[in-house]
């Protein structure tokens, strides 16, 4: 699967110290070093995948954040959640520095958090995507729902639950019955009406009998002492995922697929419609390429999907270029090219059976339709802004032309000229579109099937907004 063919050079890792030859355990480090956004979720899903490939036995998410978008940390909760089934080893949040908000709520999700000293979680309540407040009534609902959600993953933790909706709602105040001495009134961990934020020293501190840790496991130094501590000094071989700057680009260029790959078609909507090979085509080229990048660096696509691609365009080519009106290599190729934009967006996971179902397809599906519907915005605004400028034509018509080319502002007077049965002769390769000539005006022009070589003679049968519509005479 495409999940297995992953390069490691995808996810450069470097190696941790370890005393022992013939280490036991390997610990794959991820990290949530900025404000969660889509880049986080496709850092920490490419991570995963990583994992899995190594055969890890423990995952480390390296955690540094101020907060960030609820619905990607929704996202990012469930990933975690469905990769205890792909996954046999524990996920330890490692708090770095901050865990602040969403990163409270990533935390949670976890099997165990541990805490650098000085370490800090917490004030997770929901606010617009602007930072204000929310509605009353909607901020009830949200939280209603979080706190559901955040007890469904609380598991066995007596009082994560509890804490996590402390650190979202400011009505809600942590109290711990039966903590001594207070063991008849229990014991206040906040001010009444305050979100919850907890230090290291306050989130290992133990509470009720059995005594248990109110949310964490310990408070290291490093990740390696946390690991000497689960493993044992030498046990283990610590890989780190490293994010470099241009895998960075890539990430958040994945974020806004939608509208990379619907430039890209756009492209090549244009290169279509036009004679020869130039700009548009070229640049509808670079766009989807970036775009198969952008999922490469993601975690998502492979080498595969760009081979299919790449057929997919070289059979219209073929259709357009070499064998006009032959209609069958052009449907192949358009399916090709929609099925590896398709595979480039589902979500394949590594060991494990893909699923042929609607479900797997749905964000793909999702994803595709806004990038096609960027791709018509585009295309409506181009034909009415565009063939009115001189770029137009310098772009598209001058150097099939092999001269200059009228300015699309003149077509209105010139069209009054032109009318269906008029008789005139190509100045230009039509392929489908180029110049004819008419009564000595030059217009633009395209034929509906094959192509009319250069000094044919035509007759005119319609007309729209790109320019005139003929045939060969």
């Amino acid at each position: 699967m495409r999940g297995e063919n992953l390069e490691i050079n995808k996810t450069k890792i470097s190696e941790g110290n370890f005393s022992s030859m013939n280490p036991s355990k390997i610990a794959f480090q991820i990290p949530i070093l900025d404000q969660i956004g889509p880049p986080i979720l496709d850092i920490l899903r490419r991570g995963l995948k990583d994992a899995i490939n190594e055969n890890a036995d423990i995952v480390i998410i390296d955690m540094d954040t101020p907060g960030g978008e609820l619905g990607v940390t929704l996202e990012i909760m469930q990933e975690i959640i469905e990769s205890f089934d792909r996954f046999d080893g524990p996920i330890i949040t490692y708090v770095n520095r901050e865990a602040i908000s969403a990163g409270a709520y990533i935390a949670i999700a976890t099997n165990e958090i541990a805490f650098a000293p000085f370490a800090q979680i917490g004030a997770a309540e929901a606010v617009s995507g602007g930072g204000g407040n929310i509605d009353s009534s909607m901020k009830r609902k949200l939280n209603s729902y979080l706190k559901a959600k955040i007890r469904s993953y609380a598991g066995e933790h007596r009082y994560r639950s509890r804490v996590m909706a402390s650190m979202m709602d400011a009505n809600e105040t942590l109290i711990i019955e039966g903590t001594p001495p207070l063991a008849s009134d229990g014991s206040v961990i906040q001010k009444e009406g305050e979100l919850l934020t907890l230090t290291a020293e306050e989130a290992v501190k133990k509470y009720g009998i059995p005594p248990q840790p109110l949310l964490g496991i310990g408070i290291y130094e490093s990740v390696e002492k946390l690991l000497d501590e689960k493993c044992g000094p030498g046990n283990y071989t610590l890989k780190k995922m490293e994010i470099n700057w241009a895998e960075k680009v890539g990430l958040w260029l994945n974020s806004i697929g939608p509208i990379i790959i619907g430039i890209g078609l756009l492209g090549l909507f244009i290169e279509f419609k036009t004679p020869g090979f130039g700009f548009f085509g070229i640049a509808g080229i670079i766009f989807v390429l970036i775009f198969f990048g952008s999922k490469y660096v993601s975690g998502l696509a492979g080498q595969e999907e760009v081979l299919v691609f790449l057929l997919g365009v070289s059979l219209v080519i073929v259709e357009l270029f070499l064998f006009p009106g032959l209609v069958f290599p052009a449907i192949i190729g358009l399916l090709l090219i929609v099925g590896s934009i398709l595979w480039a967006m589902v979500d394949i996971w590594p060991n494990t059976e893909f699923s042929w179902n609607l479900e797997t397809f749905q964000g793909p599906i999702q994803e595709l339709f806004l990038a096609i519907l960027v791709t018509i915005g585009l295309v409506l605004a181009l034909t009415r802004i565009l063939p009115k400028t001189t770029l137009w034509s310098s772009l598209i018509l001058s150097s099939s032309a092999g001269g200059k080319v009228l300015a699309s502002t003149d077509f209105d007077s010139r069209e009054k000229k032109a009318n269906p049965g008029d008789l005139g002769k190509t100045v230009s390769e039509l392929y489908p579109t180029g110049q004819v000539e008419i009564d000595g005006i030059r217009y633009e022009a395209r034929t509906n099937l094959g192509k009319i070589e250069k000094g044919s003679s035509i007759e005119v049968i319609g007309s729209n907004d790109y320019g005139l519509i003929v045939e060969k005479k």
